[in-house]
């Protein structure tokens, strides 16, 4: 497993550094979606998760769902055209387990709509300059000491 300024990046998975999500194939187009260590540190204490019905269709840069964590909401937008298979219903009620283990904590399972992984998704070792680039983007030094104030969290997650 990677580590990059106190974020631990399992390197089997495919990454999309922009949004802060991770991403693991299931098999016949259908990705298992979750947020990154990094991306939960800049979101602060995540609270919930509510995603949108099984079923919908999705382009590219849409939301799937809203992350609530403190006193702010963030729209948490997939990152290539996608049906919505279901999501982890356990986060709609409590979803501070991704606080504990973003990288054990799934949000939704996406059905792409291309075959193949999807381009805009990177394997760890191109992902992590960008990802990189992202922390020094919000002063980022390391995990253990990075507080977010509402100037430094991301439009979206």
């Amino acid at each position: 497993m990677a580590e990059l300024r106190g974020c631990h990046f399992p390197e089997a998975r495919l990454y999309h550094p922009a949004s802060h999500l991770w991403a693991e194939p299931e098999g016949d187009g259908v990705w298992r979606i979750g947020v990154t260590e990094f991306g939960v540190a800049l979101a602060g204490e995540i609270i919930l998760f509510t995603a949108k019905p099984p079923g919908v269709r999705l382009a590219a840069g849409r939301s799937f769902g809203l992350l609530e964590a403190g006193k702010t909401v963030f729209p948490v937008k997939t990152p290539f055209d996608a049906t919505l298979v279901d999501a982890d219903e356990s986060l709609e009620h409590d979803g501070r387990s991704m606080n504990r283990d973003a990288n054990g904590t799934w949000l939704v399972r996406l059905q792409a709509t291309c075959e193949g992984p999807p381009a805009c998704l990177l394997p760890w070792h191109e992902a992590a300059a960008a990802i990189e680039a992202e922390m020094h983007r919000y002063r980022f030094i390391h995990r253990d000491d990075f507080k977010p104030g509402l100037e430094d969290r991301p439009g979206g997650v």
